[in-house]
């Protein structure tokens, strides 16, 4: 019966991430360990007399008790706190930055509220999953003027005090050259960096959404005009995000000579959003007729192409797309054509 009651606490506690992962600030999630103990003890305790007999109804309470609260403890713990966290991810995918000495920080907390050790070197995307880059980690963040750390990735962050810093950036381009250093500001469709102007706005329920930026400066230092989603890494190097995260402001590049970092083959491929979308399903269709892609491959390929052709048609005003909307419809093909297992080279 003993260990019939402790299963039952055991049980009782898997209800418990509910509550664990809920939290909305640093202190809620280090606080979370000690609400994680006293759930887990009252339903361990209510599971247990439920299962026992009616002869053992008061042990059952008590073993269950013991048991879902040992589970609830160990469920909800992290093995950092908010003396060693670099700072959180609050649940719309925003940084919250945190005061604590370059020797304390020692991990991060993510979205969810987990405990994840080092600094994040990635962003979340527009569906709320996490894209590690493949940055450098001395070069996945930057400390502000007040000694805050910050990911490279975000385009704003929510201070110690709570304000929002809009348009941040680790360092900047001038006349092809990187200036390493906390900054806040966007480039212009010439490629000068605007100091305080940020690149990007609230959207309807007073989420920051960054907006697609006009170029990006290669590995050479080269301005590449265009409408571009991504973000330049501590070291000045630009990284091209999923697609999905455009929707988010997370920023795939689309220049006229856009560099894909190797996500996907546009080898030969026309610029026009409507010519890309063609090429693409006669790649398919090659791809489903010579065997490369399986029947199963090539329907839900040709799926989400028409799921793509539908947003285009209605982010359309008098047939034209603006700017940020074409860098969405293009990062959607880009991730497309990187998610098809093409096998061959074409």
């Amino acid at each position: 019966m003993r260990k019939h009651l402790i299963v039952a606490g055991i049980a009782a506690a898997t209800l418990i991430p509910t509550f664990a992962f809920a939290q909305q600030t640093c202190e809620d999630r280090r606080n979370n360990r000690v609400a994680g103990t006293v759930v887990g003890g009252v339903l361990g305790a209510l599971a247990g007399s439920a299962v026992a007999g009616h002869g053992d109804r008061n042990e059952g309470a008590v073993v269950g008790g013991i048991g879902g609260a040992v589970i609830g403890n160990q469920v909800t713990k992290g093995s950092g706190d908010c003396q060693h966290a670099y700072g959180y991810y609050d649940t719309n995918g925003m940084w919250h930055s945190n005061a604590v000495s370059r020797q304390s920080a020692s991990g991060y907390y993510n979205r969810d509220g987990a405990w994840v050790e080092g600094a994040p070197n990635g962003y979340y995307d527009g569906q709320n999953r996490w894209i590690a880059a493949n940055s450098a980690s001395s070069a996945a963040g930057y400390y502000d003027n007040g000694g805050r750390w910050v990911p490279a990735s975000a385009s704003g962050y929510y201070d110690t005090d709570g304000r929002w810093v809009a348009g941040a950036a680790s360092g900047y381009y001038d006349n092809g050259r990187w200036i390493a250093g906390p900054t806040t500001g966007r480039y212009d469709s010439n490629g000068r960096w605007m100091t305080g102007q940020a690149d990007g706005h609230r959207d309807a329920n007073g989420r920051w959404v960054a907006d697609a930026q006009t170029g990006y400066y290669d590995g050479n230092g080269r301005w590449r005009a265009g409408p571009v989603m991504g973000y330049y890494d501590g070291n000045g190097r630009w990284i091209a995000t999923s697609a999905s995260a455009g929707a988010y402001g997370q920023q795939p590049s689309y220049g006229q000579q856009a560099n894909y970092e190797g996500r996907s083959n546009w080898r030969d491929a026309p610029r026009d959003v409507h010519e890309r979308t063609a090429w693409l399903e006669q790649r398919i269709q090659r791809g489903r007729d010579d065997g490369t892609l399986s029947r199963r491959e090539a329907y839900d390929a040709m799926r989400s192409l028409n799921s793509i052709r539908q947003q285009d048609r209605s982010m359309r005003r008098h047939g034209q797309l603006r700017d940020r909307d074409e860098a969405i419809i293009q990062a959607r093909l880009d991730d497309l054509n990187s998610r098809i297992r093409w096998a061959r080279q074409n």
